[in-house]
């Protein structure tokens, strides 16, 4: 057995073992053997249990007991009479495993332990608890691989197909992250150890990046998502941004997954002076009357049965529920089958104190836009969001728009980017706006793929700031980019890891942000590296290795008048493992498993920021990306222009082959044509360095230029087309694997 079973015996207060369906003792702690030495009634680790036959009736029907257990089965509690000075029970307890057979917790309690812990959760109980919190360190260190090395892969330019693979990568194994999170936070909420902060918390921040991710999931569906707070509603208040972020995350990403069709609308407004109602709502199948309570209740569903339509742990709902009341908050679910849910949350409303006021006019004072909304609530979400930046919303219908246009110098609809009648009503809106009027689309489903090329197109879920660049005809950037960290200007790093996969990985990570790193395997080797000739600026220290562990070394590391900065990195999310490591003389605490902005962020204050670079003229084989960006305006669609760079870029080994015999061959026709050839795609492009040196070459192979100054020439082109490649591979890297390519 592992670590986390050990622990969970020697984590109970007395007699404990964890034994196989059969009554073999797998593992047991101290208290589990007898001073008096009797291994009949207590086994040792790898001998069995039997039916001790005697006046106890616990240890007479243990082993019997232990194989009747079955999952469903609760806890057999057995009287026990071992001692007759002392009341205590025997309890059986199942251990639920998908990772090979079920095991049973076998713990001695005596009353008085029992008694001691008066008011509290049954001590089996606790331990079950802090077993899923120990488990999920066994869990975590293979998922910190994972999620380590795919933001190395993200971080490297990649080929279009490649970078998708790795962002589904990415996106499956932060799933995976987000639900060890969960079952850990449910396991401290049962336990009542989970705290919650009262920190100042943007709103409309944690509302959009709620959203974000869900982008895909959507517009696979068609489903028309948003987000927005009312105008009125303080831009900061207190609370705790990250299990506000999870609440919001549980239900509308519940939300998501059984609409089909339709919309997920998330809006937050005032409700009274002392609170503050988020409301998610959707267009989704509605939830019986039978079902409502029995969502909230952890690893049930809905619909459990084998053919059920959406996976999932069960876990969502009620550790919403759970988190909602920790906030001292309350849920309210309003359903009906075939009519949708709302989930209403409602909070406490305290405000952020010391907040600064806005002073600069709002981007979008003056304007008068149309909002054409598929309900009531996504009109609102669209409306509060134009209102918040100065524009004045008039809801409207679509079809009187286009009979009578109101008051208004903007259009915002919503459609499908792939409806061939969307491409009739687009130009339908342009023509009754006239040239000096504004249209914009809001695309349900990815418009890359879409047949709409006009007006602007703005694909959901939408967010402030695209949406008043839209709005303003300015560029909205890429969405879905790849991880990008800057360099740190220098610095030296001691990594003690004793996994061998994690330790590489780590390395390389911290590698890529410019930083020297020397690993070692376990705490004493740590001890050694940090004591002996080394200078380092910080340690990061796993908490759990073999023979010296992480707080061990750092104690001896204290103990040495050794003051170097040293962060904990730790796979177990226990109560008080912080603290422990706080204690120990540790600076920070790190949990596994670490994204690169993550682990930059924790060394920022620990390692020298470079130097401000003075600006230097662009070299002679830059490319202006602008060109590409220009084109991919024309073209609406980006997706377009990425694959055209592909072909480009593919082309050009035989290209350079094509100069390079055309010169051996003293070919002058077929130089030139190749030259002018490559000038032509390369001027489309953006990259003129190219192009110009194309130019050259094909100039001088029709003058009859000597065949040196021609050499020379061809030897430019060939350096030119080496930029343009460092260029457009990094132009791939930040669009390739982009899941908003439409989005203007």
């Amino acid at each position: 057995m592992g670590y986390a079973a050990r622990t969970l015996v020697e984590a109970i207060a007395g007699p404990a073992a964890i034994v196989n369906p059969d009554g073999q003792v797998l593992v047991a702690n101290e208290r589990w053997a007898r001073p008096d030495g009797d291994t009949g009634t207590y086994p040792p680790e790898g001998a069995g249990l039997a039916d001790a036959p005697g006046g106890c009736p616990a240890h007479a029907g243990l082993l019997s007991a232990v194989r009747r257990m079955t999952p469903a089965a609760g806890p057999a509690v057995l009287p026990c009479r071992c001692d007759a000075a002392a009341s205590a029970t025997v309890r059986i307890s199942h251990l639920e495993s998908d990772c090979g057979a079920h095991r049973r917790l076998v713990s001695v309690e005596h009353r008085a332990t029992a008694a001691g812990a008066a008011g509290g959760p049954d001590q089996a109980e606790q331990a079950k608890s802090q077993f899923l919190a120990l488990l999920g360190h066994e869990i975590r260190t293979p998922v910190t691989t994972v999620v380590a090395t795919v933001d190395l892969l993200r971080a490297q330019p990649l080929p279009q197909p490649v970078r998708e693979v790795v962002d589904s990568v990415h996106r499956g194994v932060h799933g995976l992250k987000a639900l060890i999170d969960d079952l850990l936070d449910l396991a401290r909420l049962e336990t009542g150890t989970l705290e919650i902060q009262q920190v100042p918390v943007s709103l409309r921040p944690v509302l959009e990046g709620v959203l974000e991710p869900l982008q895909q999931h959507s517009r696979r569906k068609g489903i028309l998502l948003l987000a927005a707070p009312a105008p009125d509603l303080p831009p900061v208040v207190l609370g705790d941004p990250d299990r506000l972020r999870q609440v919001l995350s549980g239900l509308v990403g519940n939300a998501v997954k059984f609409t089909e069709r339709g919309e997920v609308v998330v809006t937050a407004e005032r409700d009274g002076d002392d609170g503050y109602v988020i409301t998610v709502s959707d267009t989704g199948p509605g939830i019986s009357d039978a079902d409502r309570e029995r969502i909230f209740t952890p690893f049930v569903q809905a619909d459990s049965s084998a053919a059920r339509r959406h996976e999932g742990a069960g876990l969502g709902l009620a550790l919403v529920a759970r988190l909602v009341d920790r906030m001292d908050g309350t849920i309210d679910l309003r359903t009906a089958p075939g009519e949708g849910s709302q989930f209403r949350i409602r909070l406490p409303l305290h405000h952020a104190p010391d907040q600064p006021v806005r002073s600069d006019p709002p981007p979008l004072t003056r304007r008068r836009v149309a909002v054409v909304a598929p309900s009531p609530r996504s009109t609102l979400a669209l409306s509060w969001l134009l209102t918040s930046s100065g524009a004045t919303p008039v809801p409207a219908d679509l079809d009187k728009v286009l009979r009578h246009l109101p008051d208004v110098d903007t259009v915002l609809w919503c459609d499908d980017a792939h409806d061939p009648e969307a491409v009739r009503r687009a130009d339908s809106v342009i023509e009754v706006l006239g040239p000096q009027g504004r249209a914009l689309m809001i695309s349900t489903t990815d418009p890359r793929t879409g047949i709409v090329r006009r007006p602007g197109v703005l694909t959901a879920p939408l967010v402030l700031s695209r949406l008043v660049s839209a709005l303003n005809l300015e560029r909205t950037g890429v969405r879905g980019a790849p991880v990008t960290v800057p360099p740190f200007g220098s610095g030296r790093v001691l990594l003690a890891e004793d996994n061998d996969v994690n330790r590489t990985v780590f390395q390389r990570m911290i590698k890529l942000l410019g930083v020297e790193c020397d690993g070692v395997a376990d705490g004493a080797a740590a001890v050694d590296a940090v004591l002996g000739d080394g200078r380092y600026d910080v340690v990061l220290m796993d908490v759990q290795m073999p023979g010296t562990d992480g707080l061990e070394a750092t104690r001896r590391i204290r103990a040495a008048g050794n003051t170097t900065p040293i962060l904990a990195l730790t796979a177990t999310a226990l109560q008080g493992d912080r603290e422990r490591c706080f204690a120990s003389g540790m600076d920070g605490h790190l949990n596994k498993p670490i994204t690169l902005p993550e682990l930059r962020e924790a060394l920022v204050p620990y390692l020298a920021e470079p130097e401000p670079e003075e600006p230097e003229e662009p070299p002679a084989e830059a490319l202006d990306l602008s060109r590409l960006l220009d084109l991919e305006e024309q073209l609406d669609d980006r997706a377009l222009v990425v694959t055209t760079v592909h072909t480009f870029l593919d082309q050009l080994d035989g290209r350079r082959a094509a100069l390079t015999t055309a010169l051996r061959a003293q070919d002058r026709d077929t130089l030139r044509a190749t030259a002018h050839t490559l000038k032509s795609s390369s001027a489309l492009l953006g990259a003129d360095p190219l192009a110009e040196a194309c130019a050259l070459v094909e100039k001088a192979a029709h003058a009859e230029t000597a065949e040196p100054e021609l050499t020379a020439l061809v030897g430019q082109v060939e350096r030119a087309m080496a930029g343009a490649v460092r260029v457009l591979a990094g132009y791939l890297a930040q669009n390739g694997g982009s899941d908003d390519a439409g989005q203007r």
